[in-house]
């Protein structure tokens, strides 16, 4: 995980100091008594973001846990902001497995868990794709395996996180109660 950070921060540094090379090499030829400009606009900004990640990879790297219990995914990481992301098996709907190519080329995944009906941050409105996983196992390298043991979980657990029978035996009830409902309101609108 830390080297795929190191290199999205080449990936975004190495253009941003091309530029800033040439523009110092312009005003260098130029007005070599402004060289000090380009070199702070471009370069000093560069450096303070490479030391930041290079400081903030490592101890977010060690911030990750996941625990498959015997009834939820636990994800917990973060650095400042710690997140904790508790999803019970009798929720998940899906499982996906989420790899760029970068990601791929390295070894390792995230494990996306959705449940029915939730959005995210992005919204309900957002369109197709955008949609958030309530808990995502980040940098994972056994991607399949993680899923089929989350999806093995899923397919043990009865409907609603009851016993299949009482769950049955539930939806039953609230049907025949529905039922005296309506047939107690269509017997008062006949004496009518």
């Amino acid at each position: 995980m830390i080297t795929l950070y190191f290199i999205y921060l080449l990936i975004v540094l190495l253009p941003i100091l091309a530029v800033g090379i040439a523009v110092t090499w312009i005003v260098y030829t130029s007005a070599p008594e402004f060289v000090v400009v380009p070199a702070l606009v471009f370069f000093l900004p560069s450096a303070v973001a490479a030391a930041f990640i290079v400081y903030w990879a490592p101890k977010y790297y060690n911030s990750i846990t996941y625990e498959l219990t015997g009834d939820e995914v636990v994800v917990k990481r973060g650095v400042w902001w710690r997140m904790k992301h508790t999803v019970p098996y009798s929720r998940i709907m899906s499982v996906d497995i989420v790899q760029g190519p970068i990601s791929r080329w390295l070894g390792h995944a995230t494990v996306d868990v959705h449940t029915a009906g939730y959005t995210g941050q992005a919204g309900g409105t957002a369109g197709p794709g955008t949609r958030r996983a309530e808990a995502s196992l980040i940098h994972v390298t056994n991607p399949e395996e993680v899923r089929e043991k989350i999806l093995g979980r899923v397919r043990t657990r009865p409907l609603f996180g009851l016993g299949a029978d009482r769950a049955l035996e539930e939806i039953l009830m609230e049907l025949r109660q529905i039922r005296e409902i309506l047939s107690g309101a269509s017997m008062g609108e006949r004496k009518a």
